[in-house]
């Protein structure tokens, strides 16, 4: 407990130290994965003050990261269209096919309402600035520093999936030993190129340009859906700070030491402050209800064909791994959806906690009346 207290007390005095300077003040240091993940498909948003080759860039890894996406969805539909009745094919096949379609539809759809997704990425900027202090500014930076973390894992964990697809493939190519056989060959993923891919040097290359499309198909997918989950949380701060507010407020209540000038400019604050966000709320169900409600759909059929796919299957451990981890990046997506929406519930409800707790509610009241 003692060392818990002295951390947290450093920590303070580090961020009070430094609260101009140091970048862990800044949102950019928050947003950064995020930046990083979703800017390698060219989904992060571009300033318009960017130079034009800066734009251009981004605009040419966008129609990279569509078609690195597509070149996974397109053959895996006709494979299983020439083999329709196959459960095995349509188990494993239908499982990628169903994640890949999720992260084409949250694209496309992101695309089609940039303006909007710009004017909320510009809001939740211009809101982590809604306070100096630095005590607090912990109500939301807290948040932003487990999305920040959250943000890391699943892009961790979204990439070990990806490889654990690209190892069971090569281990089952090269089962058999150095052999050039094309039998024992095996892609990543399956697809239906049109052509025989099964022979050199068709084989190395659609092996490497999966590889390559799977990466930024999974970093793509990892930074729309985390970035999902930050702005929710970036939003939950907020209720946070207006708690602290008026927690604040209701202790110099309580003292007799409030001015009533600046107890009407605190209230004033927090009222502006909370329709702000309730403006902000509804803009990010806006933008977002569809997404979630496509994602939640579409889960429980790639659930169900994930565990087909592994009971199925029955080729060795390569495979059980493979499977395995596929299901938790799946999971974890659920959760990053399901858990952020919790904790912006319990924000907004806190202020009304608040103002029962921290002061009396008719002495609150009367404040307001008096001022």
């Amino acid at each position: 407990m003692r060392k818990g207290f002295i951390f947290e007390h450093a920590l303070g005095s580090v961020r009070k130290e430094n609260m101009k300077g140091s970048p862990v003040t800044s949102i950019d240091y928050y947003l950064l994965p995020n930046k990083i993940f979703c800017g390698a498909g060219g989904m992060w948003p571009i300033d318009e003050k960017s130079w034009t080759f800066t734009k251009v860039f981004a605009y040419f890894r966008l129609i990279y990261g569509l078609v690195a996406v597509s070149s996974f969805v397109i053959p895996e539909i006709m494979l299983i269209a020439l083999n329709w009745g196959d459960i095995k094919i349509l188990a494993e096949v239908g499982s990628v096919l169903t994640a890949l379609g999720q992260c084409l539809f949250k694209m496309v759809y992101l695309i089609i309402r940039r303006e909007r997704t710009g004017r909320l990425y510009n809001e939740i900027r211009s809101l982590w600035h809604s306070s100096d202090d630095v005590e607090e500014r912990q109500s939301y930076e807290k948040l932003a520093y487990w999305a920040r973390i959250c943000t890391i894992v699943s892009f961790t964990s979204c990439m070990g999936t990806a490889s654990s697809f690209v190892i069971s493939s090569a281990m089952k190519s090269f089962k058999g030993g150095h052999s050039n056989s094309s039998r024992s060959r095996e892609l990543p993923y399956e697809v239906w190129y049109g052509v025989d891919v099964s022979t050199s040097p068709n084989f190395e290359i659609a092996f490497a340009w999966q590889f390559f499309a799977a990466c930024v198909t999974g970093s793509v997918l990892t930074g729309l859906d985390t970035s999902f989950m930050t702005t929710i949380l970036h939003v939950a701060g907020q209720f946070r700070l207006i708690s602290t507010w008026l927690n604040n407020i209701g202790i110099e209540i309580n003292d007799g030491s409030n001015d009533p000038t600046k107890l009407r400019a605190d209230l004033i604050k927090c009222i502006r402050h909370h329709q702000r966000i309730t403006n902000v709320v509804d803009d990010v169900n806006n933008l977002l209800t569809p997404i979630i409600f496509v994602q939640i759909l579409t889960s429980g059929i790639e659930i169900c064909l994930i565990g087909l796919a592994f009971v199925g299957d029955g080729t060795g451990n390569a495979s059980a791994i493979r499977f395995m981890s596929f299901i938790i990046a799946v999971a974890a997506q659920l959760l990053m959806l399901c858990w952020p929406g919790e904790i912006l519930i319990e924000g907004s409800q806190e202020i009304s906690h608040i103002l029962k707790t921290a002061v009396s509610y008719f002495t609150f009241l009367r404040q307001i009346q008096e001022n």
